[in-house]
């Protein structure tokens, strides 16, 4: 069985935006049966502020967010790995302690988005909520499996797929 909470790390390539809106969502959504973390692979070293201002605007709370490299959590242990950015994805990861199941949740990056702030906050929000609703999604089958272990969780996000898109393949990324 997998232990409660389910660890999940959401991994991107700067950890200032997708990744860090990806934790705050799960641990929010989450209430309390998973334990989210973000990292990157080369940290932007700042959270986005646009990021920060569209969880506030959708009352998803924000706990001392920070970009960090995902070496911080070559020492923990994950049930799953999730990559959110194309980049990120191709990477080779690290060895996470556990076998942690890996898959790809790739949203396009809001930070390239430009134009006035109302617009680049409408980019901000558009990505927010398709994390959100593939993340009520991914909580929503977790809670209708009951008990988990290593072959259901697989088989729920093999079946729940990418944002917008049809079901995962079979060889996740990571």
């Amino acid at each position: 069985m997998v232990k409660q909470p389910l660890r999940v790390l959401f991994l991107c390539t700067g950890n200032s935006c997708r990744s860090i809106m990806a934790e705050a969502i799960l641990n929010e959504l989450g209430h309390g049966r998973f334990t989210a973390v973000s990292a990157g692979s080369q940290p932007a070293g700042y959270v986005h502020p646009q990021a920060i201002a569209c969880l506030n605007r959708n009352r998803i709370p924000v706990h001392h967010p920070n970009s960090k490299n995902w070496d911080a959590f070559l020492d923990e242990s994950f049930d799953l790995v999730v990559t959110v950015c194309d980049n990120a994805a191709g990477e080779s990861c690290p060895l996470y302690p556990g076998n942690p199941l890996k898959t790809h949740w790739g949203v396009p990056d809001p930070a390239h988005a430009q134009g006035t702030d109302a617009e680049v906050a409408l980019v901000f929000q558009t990505v927010f909520e398709s994390l959100r609703n593939h993340i009520a999604a991914f909580i929503n089958r977790c809670s209708a499996a009951g008990e988990l272990d290593g072959k259901t969780l697989a088989a729920i996000v093999a079946e729940l797929g990418a944002p917008g898109a049809g079901p995962a393949r079979k060889e996740a990324h990571g």
